[in-house]
């Protein structure tokens, strides 16, 4: 009885979120330092030629209406021309009847400051697709009033454009970028301009072990977000490590903590992710699942 209190105040809760312009924020995957170009232009030329990046994130399995991501990043670099083109679809799915597809081209270009640094540009640009139906919803036991919602499936298009710029060494990288540049504010159907600021560096324990630290850092409108986190590399081949993820405003409560497993063999690379709740409300469902394939050839 108590689980099912728990998931209708859920839903309600995620049903509010979603029409909240506050709430219309980005894609926050625990794996997204291996490929950030969806958040970054500039963020390719990680692998010569062709390198594809697939992720699909399940949160809070087996609650009604669950929100659900998927993300498809494909870039190509050429040596010659010191540049990437590439392009980024996502998909994301806030689980009450609103979600987000955004498709864009990508384009960078890598310029060698000296022979240690090189500094990436990137400009990418598409179409949002914005979606809300309210037949998509299902709620427990009585239904609150929503009186005052979009009565039927709503869809809105939308031009869409992100700028980055990131800086990289032989062990560590910088980046910054400005996503959904012509949208100040968020709405239902558009998500609101991001500001994204990240680093990671490599640090060398041995033979055998490598630490990669790394922070970062979202901003939209009146939300502010953060992740701190480690990987742990064996042998190049194995990896793992956890990200906490502290929310610096109104929900400061809903602070989580990522536990990342995985594993690079050959042109492969294989990485999951469990999500647990650790703020205030930790009584929420803890089961997030994500799981990642990286393919360069």
């Amino acid at each position: 009885m108590k689980r099912n209190i728990y998931i209708k105040l859920l839903t309600v809760l995620l049903a509010l979120i979603s029409v909240n312009s506050y709430a219309q924020q980005d894609l926050m995957v625990s794996q997204q330092i291996f490929s950030r170009m969806n958040i970054n232009p500039a963020g390719t030329g990680n692998m010569e030629h062709f390198d594809a990046f697939l992720l699909g994130r399940l949160q809070w399995a087996g609650v009604d209406n669950t929100p659900r991501t998927g993300l498809l990043n494909f870039a190509y670099y050429n040596e010659n021309l010191r540049s990437s083109i590439g392009l980024s679809a996502n998909y994301d799915n806030q689980g009450i009847g609103n979600s987000q597809t955004n498709v864009q081209a990508v384009y960078a270009y890598h310029l060698d400051l000296n022979e240690k640094y090189i500094l990436s540009m990137g400009l990418s640009g598409g179409l949002n697709i914005g979606s809300f139906d309210p037949y998509a919803n299902s709620m427990r036991d009585e239904e609150p009033d929503f009186s005052s919602y979009v009565k039927d499936k709503t869809t809105e298009l939308s031009p869409d454009f992100n700028f980055g710029l990131e800086l990289t060494s032989k062990n560590w990288m910088i980046g910054v970028s400005a996503a959904h540049l012509l949208e100040s504010k968020p709405t239902t159907f558009k998500k609101g301009r991001h500001i994204y600021a990240y680093a990671r560096c490599l640090v060398p324990l041995g033979e055998v072990l490598d630490l990669a630290p790394m922070v970062s850092y979202i901003h939209q409108n009146q939300v502010n977000e953060g992740e701190i986190g480690a990987m742990l590399f064996i042998q190049k081949m194995f990896w793992g490590g956890a990200t906490w993820k502290p929310d610096f405003g109104n929900f400061g409560d809903l602070s989580l903590l990522a536990v990342d497993l995985g594993v690079d063999v050959k042109f492969f690379r294989v990485g999951y992710a469990y999500t647990f709740n650790v703020g205030k409300y930790n009584n929420l469902p803890s089961n997030t699942h994500e799981l990642m394939l990286s393919v360069h050839f």
